[in-house]
Formats: C-alpha cells, structure tokens, sequence
C-alpha cells in the first residue's frame, strides 16, 4: 500500500546489537531453465524453519526470510532480483518467526522475536538499505522493560518507508496478555515500545499502514465462554493511538487489509465456516459486515488481498474442493461469487494476490499446490501446479506477494518438507 508520510519526531530504542554472523554456510546450487508457463524452478530453502515471510518491491525483487530454530537458531535472509537469480543466505540476526517488508524504493525491513532462557522475550529489527548491506539488529523491547515473553509479531511498511510492528506480550506468567507497538519514521530511528492495551487478555495483532503514516491495528479478545471479539485501534500520525472500536463481537480467523488512503477491510469467520466482511473508510466508522457466500456454504480457508487503490478480492475455498473468488471495486459494492475451480480435490489452504493494474493470482491446494493468474481484465489462464501432491503431507503453510509487474511469488511449507519458494513472470500470461 502506498504512502506519502510525516516525518514524526521518535525517540531512539537503544538495544542490545545482537551477534551475527554474515553469511550463512549455503552454497546456492545452480538453477535449471524456466517453465515456459512463466514459472521459475523450485528453489529449495530450509528443512525445518521456525517461521518464514516473503515479500517483493517496486522493483520485483523478492526478499525470503526464515529461522532455523528456536534460541540460538539463525534469522537467514535470501534474495532475488527481478529476471536475475537467487543470492546466497545471509544470517542478519538470531531468534524466531521472522517477519519482512518493503518499500517502494526496495529498502527491506525484518523484525523477529527474540529468545532468552527458553522463552520469546521481546523484539530485534534489521534492515537493508536501497544500497548497502543488512544493517546491526537493534532491540525493540529494549533491555530494562523486557516482557516475560512476546509473540505473534506482525509488521508493514509503507512504500515511503514509514514502518509499523506490534506483538503480544506479557510481564508475569500469571498475568494476561496485551498488544505492544513501536513504530519507525521513514528515514528516522524505532519508538516505543509502546502499550496500546491494557493486560487484558488482548492477542494476535495484525497491523495495515496508510499514505499519511496512519497505523490500523487489529485486536483479538475472547473472554472465557464468550464469543471472540475483533477490534480495531488506530495511531495517527502524532503517536497517540485512539480508544478501541468494535468490528464485530464475533470473528474468527480475521485478515485484515489497509488501502493507500486509509480505507480498511477485515475479512473474518462469524461461525468456523462461513466467511463475512467488514469495510471502514479512512475516518469513517465500520460498516456492518456482509456475508460473501450464501447460508449454508461450508468455507475450509480464505484468503484476501487488497491494492493500493482499494480494489479488493476474497479467495474461498469450500470444504468440497470448489474455489470461488469474491471482489470489490474501491468503494463499490461486493459482486456475487465467481467459481475458478470446479472442486473435487481437498483444498485446505487458499492464497491471493492482486495488483494495481487487476492482475490476480489465486493458489489453492492440500496435498498440492496449484496456481492460476488472470491479467487485469482478461479471462484467467490455466491452472499451473507449482508443487505436485507430496502423498501424506499436507501444506502447512503459504505465502503469497505480487509485483507491480504482475510478477509473482508464492512461498511454501508442507510438514517434513523443506521450505521452497518459487516466482512467476507475468509476461507469459499477459
């Protein structure tokens, strides 16, 4: 999502410089030709990654982080230039579930949990500039006011630079969970950290970044033998962070997406398997969500994807196999479901990506993955299969971000397989 933001005035997280080493000991193995679809050719990762995140630049060029394992694993960093071929991993600091972002101008940002005495205790960050190398990890959480423990970090970036992250975390072990927060300035030094809730039982955040600098943060809370409570707190450009406003009293498994202007989207289950939707524009108040598929229709995953200009689409993948996509022009109203795939296989996990200029990419699958990519007003292209069906092993997990040129990358894990990442040129399909 785009962003022409403040400068803010921020006060310096001074952290503890974590050690690392350089260059990981991964000697790349040499690619073989492209599929004439347009896909790449498998690019084998990590064997057993504890947490893993893809993103891709204004430029195309895909960035892949990963850890190796928990405490003294290794946050590994791999890259790939648009049309070029794949670096060699760099180590950029040490902990778990990595989580990475870019900006316009193909400067990339990294946050992770870090790992003390056997639990997740706050917060590190590196970066890579435009030009230059991963820079020394700082501590969010610093070292005086360290939680107890810290997880579910979540971050994005807007295309100015400005970046956002948040986690859960808690002082005691006996002490409910809340949300903490920093944020980093294009150009300028991380704040915080600060805490947007209190000790609650406030968790998995997930966080959207405006034009203008605005942070929307989603909450989750569910009070014993109550209904999960979705809620929304907002950061305007001076830091203060507004009172939570309710989206739905209950959802569950939400996505949450924010557009250039501020307008936001959370997609959301009210009952395990259906899939509704909730629109807030920038300023205004949420709407009352809407159900994307009638009453009744079992729903396995979703999926949703939002472009600069608002334009968004909900991957639905039903319990029979049947893939449908649902869209919604900025500002306009949800269309009726359009099915892509017939059904027949089990498809657990979906995927989507869409652009500025309309281009979709849906993924879907279970014991494969397959793919199929529509140009921004043409019909969609036949299915490609990016990972044939591994027999007993499902997918874990899946990732997806596509490039202003329609390019793609689709990011996978399938239980004691090893993390794969493969990338698609859009000028075959277009």
């Amino acid at each position: 999502m785009s962003s022409r933001s403040r400068i803010l005035a921020a006060s310096v997280v001074t952290g503890l410089a974590l050690p690392l080493a350089l260059t990981a000991p991964v000697v790349a193995a040499p690619e073989p030709p492209a599929d004439p679809s347009g896909w790449g050719p498998v690019k084998t990762l990590a064997a057993s990654p504890w947490g893993e995140s893809l993103a891709v630049d204004a430029r195309g060029t895909v960035t892949v982080v990963w850890s190796t394992g928990s405490a003294a694993g290794s946050v590994v960093a791999l890259r790939r230039p648009a049309g070029g071929s794949w670096g060699d991993p760099v180590v950029i600091g040490h902990g778990t579930q990595p989580q990475v972002a870019a900006d316009r101008r193909g400067a990339v940002t990294v946050v992770w949990l870090t790992e003390r005495a056997g639990r997740t205790d706050g917060v590190a960050a590196a970066r890579h500039p435009v030009r230059g190398r991963w820079t020394t990890p700082v501590r969010l959480t610093g070292d005086q006011a360290t939680p107890y423990a810290a997880g579910e970090v979540v971050l994005d970036v807007n295309p100015d630079g400005d970046a956002v992250v948040a986690w859960a975390s808690r002082d005691r072990r006996d002490r409910p969970w809340r949300v903490r927060s920093a944020y980093r300035p294009a150009g300028g030094p991380w704040s915080g950290p600060v805490a947007v809730t209190p000790t609650d039982g406030t968790r998995h955040p997930q966080v959207g970044i405006d034009d203008e600098g605005r942070a929307l943060l989603l909450l989750c809370r569910q009070r014993f033998g109550h209904p999960q409570v979705l809620r929304t707190q907002e950061r305007s450009p001076d830091g203060s962070w507004t009172d939570p406003v309710v989206v739905t009293r209950a959802g569950y498994s939400p996505i949450l997406a924010v557009d250039a202007s501020g307008d936001a989207l959370v997609a959301f289950s009210p009952d395990f398997s259906g899939v509704a939707a909730a629109v807030r524009p920038a300023g205004g108040p949420w709407q009352r969500a809407r159900a994307l598929l009638p009453e009744g229709v079992e729903v396995a995953d979703f999926a949703l994807a939002v472009n600069d200009s608002g334009a968004a689409v909900v991957a639905l993948g039903r319990v029979n196999g049947r893939v449908d996509v649902v869209r919604r022009p900025a500002e306009g109203p949800w269309s009726a479901s359009e099915r892509v795939v017939a059904g027949g296989d089990t498809v657990y996990d979906v995927l989507v990506a869409l652009d500025d200029a309309g281009d979709t990419f849906l993924g879907w699958g279970g014991y494969a993955l397959l793919g199929a990519y529509q140009p921004g007003g043409g019909a969609w292209g036949e299915p490609a299969t990016i990972s044939p069906d591994a027999g007993v092993e499902v997918l874990e997990s899946t990732h997806v971000r596509i490039a202003p040129t329609g390019d793609v990358a689709v990011l996978w894990k399938q239980e004691a397989r090893p993390l794969k990442v493969r990338t698609m040129s859009a000028v075959p399909a277009r």
